[in-house]
């Protein structure tokens, strides 16, 4: 069994291989540090349910490694851009990139919708950027699925998730297309106004605002192409408050 290593467009603190299996290309996941049990227990939980609710994932395989001695998950290999790359791509019209971004928000609008409905705190992706998502074939598949559901409610942890997300698109488009994500965002969950606007107040309704907008404006100063909670926020704030 020959292993080959996979880089990766982001940084990752696990070790990735892939080979070739009877009929498919798989994907070895090594998992390291003191808890890479827990890791894999979590992964390995979340795929299954996730896949079982009809989402797109990777799909594990019950396979034995012989030259791996760590802790390690095998499942199949999605071949596709992250949409980290797809967005970042200079070669990728925007209004594409666009289109793009608003088919993954209403999947994900959707998939918030039944979370919420339901309280299923395990439809929630608890490390979510645009990263964690692969483009193929023509769908949306989610990865990296260590990271525990957290103690909030499922509204905020929706919540969070959207924010989250939103950031990070409007990091790989560049500060200047925020209005645009914004837009099609707020369309895509133009039905779910209390999600919305739990969206904004996590951010705008904390205590000790005059503290937080002070480190906020350190940061944009820094750096004034980064994104920042308050970038969306307060323009999130605009649209649906």
């Amino acid at each position: 069994m020959k292993l080959s290593p996979l880089a990766t467009f982001r940084k990752t603190s696990n070790a990735l291989y892939t080979f070739t299996g009877d009929k498919e290309k798989l994907l070895v996941k090594c998992y390291r540090g003191c808890s890479a049990y827990d890791h894999i227990q979590q992964e390995q939980f979340a795929l299954t349910y996730w896949r079982q609710a009809g989402y797109s994932v990777p799909e594990i395989r019950d396979l034995i490694v012989p030259p791996l001695e760590q802790p390690y998950l095998v499942m199949t290999y999605i071949d596709g851009l992250s949409l980290r790359e797809y967005l970042s791509s200079e070669r990728i019209a925007l209004d594409q990139k666009l289109l793009a971004v608003e088919k993954f928000f209403a999947d994900m609008s959707t998939r918030h919708k039944r979370a919420i409905k339901n309280d299923d705190r395990h439809l929630l992706h608890y490390d979510p950027s645009s990263g964690n998502v692969i483009l193929a074939d023509n769908k949306f598949y989610y990865i990296d699925f260590e990271a525990p559901p957290q103690r909030h409610g499922v509204l905020d942890a929706a919540s969070a998730e959207l924010a989250t997300v939103c950031r990070w698109i409007v990091r790989d488009l560049g500060i200047d297309s925020l209005k645009d994500v914004l837009r099609v965002m707020v369309s895509a969950y133009a039905d779910q106004q209390v999600l919305l606007r739990r969206t904004v107040n996590r951010t705008t309704g904390r205590p000790f605002q005059f503290y937080h907008r002070w480190q906020d404006r350190k940061r944009k100063l820094a750096q004034p192409q980064n994104v920042t909670k308050y970038d969306i926020a307060d323009a999130l704030r605009k649209i649906v408050c």
